[in-house]
């Protein structure tokens, strides 16, 4: 790696923010700061910084571009998402076991019991029963305070 390449390659940056921060790293290591103070400068570990400087020396600037595809698809859709989110309001006194199994009955989807829990929670439901968090209050408050008065008079 030519010490031009490097230089005009961070001028020009109009890449990914990880791929800019892997040029950085380059720069300062070139400017013989050490992989631990590299590390401790950019808020990454000592791996990541000998693992970029290790890549850079046998493929070359490339070596540092990102090569992820930024994870697996979910495979349920945002549409089924509210599909089972309205599924969850209607059932009455459901268990993660019954959430579990609507997935699987009506989505032809099968997950764990703990990432059922994720999901529910990520749609506002509790997590032991997905039932709202918050209960819609289908009375006047005054009147169910009143109803409480009563039975304890």
């Amino acid at each position: 790696m030519e010490p031009e390449e490097l230089h005009d390659k961070i001028k020009e940056c109009n890449v990914s923010p990880r791929y800019y921060q892997r040029l950085i790293a380059m720069r300062l290591i070139e400017e013989d700061f050490n992989h631990n103070d590299v590390a401790n400068i950019l808020g990454v570990s000592y791996r990541s910084i000998n693992r970029w400087a290790h890549l850079c020396e046998e493929e070359g600037l490339e070596g540092l571009e990102p090569d992820f595809s930024g994870g697996k698809k979910s495979k349920l859709t945002p549409e089924m998402r509210v599909a089972f989110q309205k599924r969850l309001r209607e059932s009455k006194n459901l268990t993660m076991t019954g959430a579990k199994k609507i997935l699987e009955d009506d989505f032809g989807i099968k997950f764990s019991l703990g990432y059922v829990g994720e999901i529910v929670r990520s749609l506002g439901f509790n997590y032991g029963s997905p039932r709202p968090k918050y209960r819609e209050a289908d009375e006047n408050p005054e009147d169910v305070l009143k109803k409480i008065l009563i039975w304890q008079g």
